[in-house]
C-alpha cells in the first residue's frame, strides 16, 4: 500500500496537478498586464462553456436527449471557434458580439425543444444577459438589455399562449432535477467567475491609483521642500548682495572695506550660482526623459583633475590643500558630466566644513570589478543626528567653518546623479575628526593599472 506523503505520492501529485491547470489555463485566459479585463473575462466564460458542453454532452447520454445533444455539439464548434478568433487574432469585439448573439439564438432553439419555461432556458438567458453587459462595450447596452428582455417576454408569451408546440424532452423527474442541477451549477460558476474577474481587476486598477497617488503625495511634498529652499537658500543670499551694494552705492567707505565688501559679495554671488546649478539639475532629473545618461569610459584621474583646478581658488581662500592621490591609470563606467558634478559637491562640502589649514584627500581603491573613490577631509565631521537625513531633500542646511551658507540640494543630488549611473555612494563621519565619501562604480571593461612601484600592467576583465 503506497503511503499518503514523501515524495511522489497522492499528496504531492495532486496539488502539482492543480498548479499546471491553473497555469494552462492562466494561459489560456491571459496576462492581466496585457489583456483587458472584457478579453479575459470572455476567453475565461468561453473556456468555461467549452467544459460546460463536453460535461453536457456526457449528461445527455444519460438523459438521451439527442436533439440537445445535436445543439451542444454544433454550439461547441461555434464557441471553440469564436474563442481563438478572440485570443489568438485578438477579435474580440466580432467574436463577443457573435457569442451573444449566437448564444441567445440557441438558447431560443433549447427553449422550444428543452421543455420551456420548465428547463433550464431562463436561468441561462439570465447569465447570457449579465455576460453581455461585462464583454461588450457600454455604448452597446441600449441593444442589448432590449433584445434578451424581449427575447424572453416574446419566449414566455409564445409558451403561455401555446402558438408554438413546446416539447417536453425528459423522460422522468430525475432526468429533468439533474439537467437543472446541473445547468443552475454551470450558471453560478460563470457568474462566480465574472465577479471575480471584475473584482480582482478593480483591486489591481485600485492599487495602480493609490500607486500614482502615493507618488503624486511624495511628489508634492518634495516640491513643498523644494519652494522652502528656495524661499530660504535663494532669499538669503540675494539680501545680501543687495546689502552689499547698497552700502558701496550709499556710503564712502575706504579701500579696504571696499575690498572686503567686494570679496564678501564674490562669495556669496559664487554660492547662489552653484546653489541654482544644483537647483536647476535636480529639477531636470525629476522631469520625466530629462537626464540623459550617457555612460562611457571615464579616466577618474583625468577627468577629477579638471574639477580640481576648478575649486582650488575656494580651497586656497581658506588655506586647504587638496591631494589627488587617485591611481592614474584607473577607468571607470560612468558619465562624464555627472561624476564631475558629484564630485564637485562633495569637494565644496569638504571645503565648506574643513578648518583653514585643513586637508582633503581624493583616493581610489579597487574592489573585484569596482572602484571606490574616496573623498577624505579633517573637518568638523557631522553629527549623528543629521546622518540618517543627509541624502534627503529636507536635510538641513548649516554654516561651515568660516560661516559659509548652504548651497541646498548637494547632497541629494549626488545621491540621485550617483545612482543613476549605476554607482553607490556612502559615507562615514566621526564629529571632530573628520568625514569620508565613498562613490564606487564598475571598472571599465579593460582598465589598465599602472603601479607606482612596478612597470607591469594589470589587465581587469569586468
Amino acid at each position: 500500500m503506497t503511503p499518503r506523503g514523501g515524495d511522489g505520492t497522492l499528496s504531492d501529485i495532486i496539488p502539482g496537478m492543480l498548479n499546471r491547470i491553473i497555469a494552462f489555463n492562466h494561459k489560456l485566459v491571459g496576462d492581466q498586464d496585457t489583456v483587458t479585463m472584457e478579453a479575459r473575462i470572455y476567453n475565461q466564460v468561453s473556456l468555461i462553456v467549452i467544459v460546460s458542453l463536453l460535461l453536457s454532452l456526457l449528461v445527455n447520454l444519460v438523459t438521451q436527449v439527442h436533439y440537445v445533444s445535436l445543439m451542444l455539439c454544433f454550439t461547441l464548434v461555434v464557441v471553440c471557434a469564436l474563442f481563438i478568433n478572440a485570443r489568438v487574432y485578438n477579435n474580440l469585439r466580432s467574436s463577443a458580439a457573435i457569442f451573444c448573439v449566437a448564444l441567445n439564438l440557441i438558447l431560443v432553439v433549447n427553449f422550444f425543444i428543452n421543455s420551456g419555461s420548465a428547463g433550464p432556458s431562463l436561468i441561462l438567458f439570465l447569465v447570457s444577459f449579465f455576460l453581455s453587459l461585462t464583454i461588450m462595450p457600454k455604448k452597446q447596452y441600449p441593444f442589448w438589455i432590449p433584445f434578451n428582455v424581449v427575447t424572453v417576454l416574446c419566449l414566455l408569451t409564445i409558451e403561455f399562449l401555446q402558438t408554438v408546440p413546446i416539447a417536453n424532452s425528459y423522460q422522468s423527474r430525475s432526468a429533468a432535477l439533474l439537467d437543472l442541477a446541473f445547468s443552475y451549477i454551470g450558471s453560478v460558476s460563470c457568474l462566480l467567475v465574472i465577479l471575480t474577474y471584475i473584482v480582482n481587476s478593480l483591486i489591481h486598477e485600485k492599487n495602480k491609483v493609490l500607486a500614482v497617488s502615493k507618488d503624486l503625495l511624495i511628489a508634492n511634498q518634495s516640491k513643498t521642500k523644494l519652494l522652502s529652499i528656495l524661499s530660504h537658500d535663494l532669499r538669503s543670499p540675494l539680501n545680501s548682495i543687495q546689502s552689499f551694494l547698497e552700502l558701496l552705492l550709499e556710503y564712502d567707505i575706504d579701500p579696504e572695506e571696499k575690498r572686503t565688501i567686494k570679496a564678501s559679495l564674490l562669495r556669496e554671488t559664487k554660492n547662489t550660482q552653484i546653489m541654482l546649478q544644483n537647483l536647476l539639475s535636480w529639477t531636470k532629473a525629476q522631469m520625466e526623459g530629462g537626464v540623459q545618461v550617457s555612460l562611457t569610459s571615464v579616466s577618474l584621474f583625468s577627468e577629477l583633475k579638471v574639477v580640481l583646478e576648478i575649486l582650488q581658488i575656494s580651497a586656497l581662500e581658506k588655506v586647504i590643500t587638496i591631494k589627488n592621490e587617485i591611481d592614474p591609470g584607473l577607468c571607470i563606467v560612468a558619465d562624464t558630466e555627472m561624476i564631475r558634478l558629484v564630485v564637485r559637491n562633495l569637494i565644496i562640502n569638504s571645503v565648506k566644513f574643513t578648518q583653514s589649514g585643513g586637508n582633503i584627500f581624493l583616493k581610489s581603491r579597487v574592489e573585484g570589478n569596482f572602484v571606490t573613490l574616496i573623498i577624505q577631509d579633517n573637518g568638523i565631521g557631522i553629527a549623528e543626528e543629521k546622518k540618517n537625513n543627509m541624502f534627503a531633500i529636507g536635510a538641513e542646511s548649516t554654516y561651515g567653518t568660516n560661516n559659509e551658507k548652504g548651497v541646498g540640494l548637494g547632497l541629494l543630488l549626488c545621491k540621485e546623479f550617483t545612482e543613476l549611473q549605476g554607482g553607490t555612494i556612502d559615507f562615514k563621519s566621526t564629529l571632530g575628526v573628520g568625514t569620508e565619501f565613498y562613490l564606487t562604480f564598475p571598472l571599465c571593461s579593460s582598465t589598465i593599472i599602472a603601479t607606482k612601484d612596478t612597470e607591469h600592467k594589470l589587465l581587469l576583465n569586468v
